[in-house]
């Protein structure tokens, strides 16, 4: 695969798309089978599409309307980084959480590392976790 930069944008178009169809198939769909999921400041990793899906799936639970928005996108190469901003509203049980029905709106940043198939193999996200925690009250 040599068009790095046209593999990037459809991945992260797939990416978008899968979120805000709430399908974690799709969005574990551009994931390579061993690849990794990391939140900076929390210790658990998802290791493998499976469990990536099971995340995404949790997330849709917290957040039924959950949405992302890309705010920016920057490749280079084989990595990407992108900013978003997610919004939702929490109505399932998250990080022990139990549903508040209040609308939350996050930002953050994800960097992205695609393997030579072109599918993810890593992704390292910054997420506004202390904003989060703070609109859920």
């Amino acid at each position: 695969m040599t068009d790095h930069r046209a593999r990037t944008i459809e991945v992260n178009d797939a990416t978008y798309a899968a979120w805000n169809t709430h399908d974690p198939d799709a969005v574990a769909a551009v994931f390579a089978e061993d690849a990794v999921v990391r939140e900076v400041g929390n210790p658990l990793e998802a290791h493998g599409r499976a469990a990536i899906r099971e995340r995404a799936a949790a997330l849709f639970a917290a957040f039924p309307d959950f949405h992302l928005e890309r705010a920016a996108l920057v490749i280079d190469g084989l990595g990407h980084a992108d900013r978003w901003v997610m919004t939702g509203t929490h109505r399932g049980p998250l990080f022990g959480i139990a549903p508040t029905g209040r609308q939350v709106r996050v930002e953050g940043a994800t960097f992205t590392r695609l393997g030579a198939d072109g599918l993810v193999v890593e992704d390292v996200h910054l997420t506004d976790l202390a904003g989060l925690v703070r609109q859920l009250g």
